[in-house]
């Protein structure tokens, strides 16, 4: 596939594939809380959100980025996260439901 569509085609791809990946993850998150209840399983929902992840993984590949620096923005923004949830008081993942 690389080089065979345009950088325009590749970014409305990964589009597409990010909103399916949120759709699968509010699927996940049903599935988990049980509160809107879904004849999918839980191995089901997972499944499905793995694929999801690939598809996105795929696409970013293709489009090609600066690996090191979405890992200096993801550690960034981890510490920025772990700072708001000690300042909210949050000591572990239980504590968030």
């Amino acid at each position: 596939m690389t080089g065979m569509l345009p950088l325009a085609e590749l970014l409305t791809g990964l589009a597409e594939e990010t909103c399916e990946l949120g759709q699968a993850a509010l699927k996940l998150r049903r599935v988990f809380t049980g509160a809107n209840p879904t004849p999918v399983t839980q191995e089901d929902a997972i499944e499905k959100f793995e694929e999801e992840i690939a598809d996105v993984m795929l696409y970013l590949d293709e489009i090609g980025f600066s690996r090191k620096r979405v890992e200096e923005v993801k550690a960034m923004k981890l510490e920025r996260w772990k700072e708001r949830l000690i300042l909210a008081g949050v000591k572990d993942r239980a504590e968030l439901g």
